[in-house]
């Protein structure tokens, strides 16, 4: 269970960077949704964070990466976090993902199971952050890799980038491709909300997934109010978050996102492909 952050900043040095991450700190700290689903005896996403970046200056690309196991409300990470986005300031454009981590404890716990995680390939490089679920040990098998020092999201996107390794298309074709195969492996009453940052020669790509697979015995409101996905736009930035974060943050250009798969770009948020079904 945790909490997601991306955007497209054409404006890096408004005044929206700064309170767009207030609110995500701040949602963080106290997130409603978690508390009603877990009756109470939980309600802040305190299992760490990180942030992955390119900013752009001029004809040229800079990657900003961090992780951390503090939570991000924590003193540290707020002071860590605003070195952060005084750098991600001094560009003409930004590409960021981030995630803020409530860890299972069925799942690996350290600083190197924190998202988003960073994968480098023949074709560039990715990092991939998600809140969901998915069966890392069928995955895991397929990949040959030992589920058992992996998180599932970590499997998850390594899937993916196996995928594009392979690709031999348009690389938005094989990104819809390979999370319409992953959509597969999404246990019922689980999600596949991620969070997709690509860099190659041609410059950064972001994508962006919403997809709750209902259980059998019908749809808890809950879940899928706590799943759902928003885009918040003006003209500084394009953005997309989280339910939680639209409690701390006040804007008039939101808009709940269908279910399915999205590219965010200068132009803004293009749906590629439904997931599902």
């Amino acid at each position: 269970m945790c909490r997601l952050l991306a955007a497209i900043g054409l404006n890096p040095r408004g005044g929206w960077l700064t309170d767009v991450f207030k609110a995500f700190v701040e949602s963080s700290r106290r997130d409603d949704y978690l508390a009603k689903l877990t009756e109470g005896r939980s309600f802040s996403h305190d299992d760490g964070w990180g942030i992955a970046g390119v900013g752009i200056a001029g004809s040229e690309y800079a990657v900003l990466y961090h992780r951390s196991l503090l939570p991000i409300f924590h003193s540290h990470s707020e002071a860590e976090l605003e070195f952060i986005l005084d750098r991600l300031r001094r560009y003409d454009k930004i590409y960021f993902i981030s995630h803020a981590r409530k860890s299972s404890r069925r799942e690996p716990y350290g600083e190197e199971f924190v998202h988003p995680f960073r994968y480098e390939f023949e074709k560039g490089v990715a990092w991939f952050a998600h809140n969901g679920g998915v069966d890392k040990r069928s995955l895991g098998k397929l990949l040959k890799v030992n589920h058992l020092l992996r998180v599932d999201s970590d499997i998850a996107g390594l899937f993916i980038v196996d995928r594009l390794s392979k690709c031999t298309s348009e690389i938005g074709e094989c990104v819809a491709d390979a999370y319409k195969e992953l959509t597969g492996y999404v246990p019922e009453g689980g999600a596949l909300n991620t969070l997709l940052l690509l860099l190659s020669e041609t410059g950064p790509r972001l994508y962006v997934s919403y997809f709750y697979k209902e259980a059998t015995k019908g749809i808890d409101r809950l879940y899928r109010d706590y799943y759902k996905v928003f885009s918040l736009e003006s003209d500084d930035y394009i953005a997309v978050s989280s339910s939680t974060l639209l409690n701390y943050y006040n804007t008039r250009n939101v808009r709940e996102l269908e279910e399915g798969l999205y590219e965010l770009s200068e132009r803004g948020l293009r749906k590629l492909s439904t997931l599902g079904g």
